[in-house]
């Protein structure tokens, strides 16, 4: 999933324009503090455990799958699995360690045009999940926040990877109003067809109770409360690079400088 952008975004950089547009050019811009990303994105990239997570995310899947075709053989509507692109079929690290190597922050517009390179790896055992899925008639849904001007490039790049059935039905991206908030995606689909499986990389991608889940703490109790749809309807992808966990550590405060949010992670830490 790809955390709302304004809370990635340099909320600095627009303030830096308007001085400039004021007359005031010589003030630099701040440097982003990306070395706490980089063994993150380490880890995404290069750890044999990161692989072996996501096949066995996609074997559980596919299990649970198979379990609800013994289970239940009288649907009067169609199954359906739900997918998050971003780190939970698609793989954005190239981008991140672009952000690292260069130390600036993320931005939309750097965002878009990465997406619309078409140039995401998949997630290991994603295509293979999805195409098993369509092959026994459930419809694949893709739920995303991209931009719907990232549809075009998105859309390529899931076909060139081999996902099955990349339509304008299947592949439903944040609404042109900006809202990122996923509920009425799911509850759109879930009047049409049986929800089998959810995917994704982030809580936000799974239920409106996480969805509306704004603290550390209250994320926390709503897994807590739903343990039991991990791992039989909810699957989660890793994902230590980006999401609604980092935002929650910063009270989803867009205005904070790289020392504040440098100062809110290590306060965060829990140690002996």
């Amino acid at each position: 999933m790809k955390v709302t952008p304004s809370l990635r975004s340099p909320w600095l950089c627009s303030g830096l324009a308007v001085l400039f547009l004021s007359g005031y050019t010589s003030v630099p811009a701040q440097q982003s503090d990306t070395e706490y990303l980089e063994g993150a994105v380490l880890w995404q990239q290069t750890s044999g455990e990161r692989r072996a997570l996501s096949y066995q995310a996609f074997a559980l899947a596919r299990i649970m799958l198979d379990r609800d075709f013994r289970m239940t053989r009288r649907n009067r509507m169609r199954r359906a699995v739900i997918v998050d692109l971003d780190e939970t079929v698609i793989d954005n690290t190239p981008n991140e360690a672009r952000i690292v190597k260069e130390g600036r922050p993320f931005t939309p517009d750097s965002f878009t045009a990465w997406v619309n390179r078409a140039e995401c790896d998949a997630v290991p055992g994603a295509v293979a999940f999805l195409n098993y899925a369509n092959l026994r008639g459930v419809r694949v849904f893709y739920v995303s926040n991209r931009k719907q001007i990232e549809r075009e490039g998105t859309a390529r790049n899931l076909k060139k990877l081999g996902f099955p059935n990349v339509n304008d039905e299947t592949l439903l991206l944040r609404p042109e109003n900006g809202d990122t908030i996923k509920e009425p995606r799911r509850v759109a689909i879930s009047a049409r067809y049986q929800v089998v499986l959810l995917m994704g990389d982030d809580l936000n991608d799974f239920a409106a109770v996480f969805e509306n889940s704004k603290s550390v703490e209250s994320r926390a109790e709503a897994a807590d409360r739903n343990k039991d749809q991990f791992g039989t309807r909810f699957i989660v992808l890793p994902n230590p690079m980006y999401g609604n966990w980092e935002s929650a550590i910063y009270g989803y405060n867009l205005k904070l400088t790289e020392a504040e949010k440098a100062a809110k992670r290590r306060s965060a830490l829990k140690a002996y």
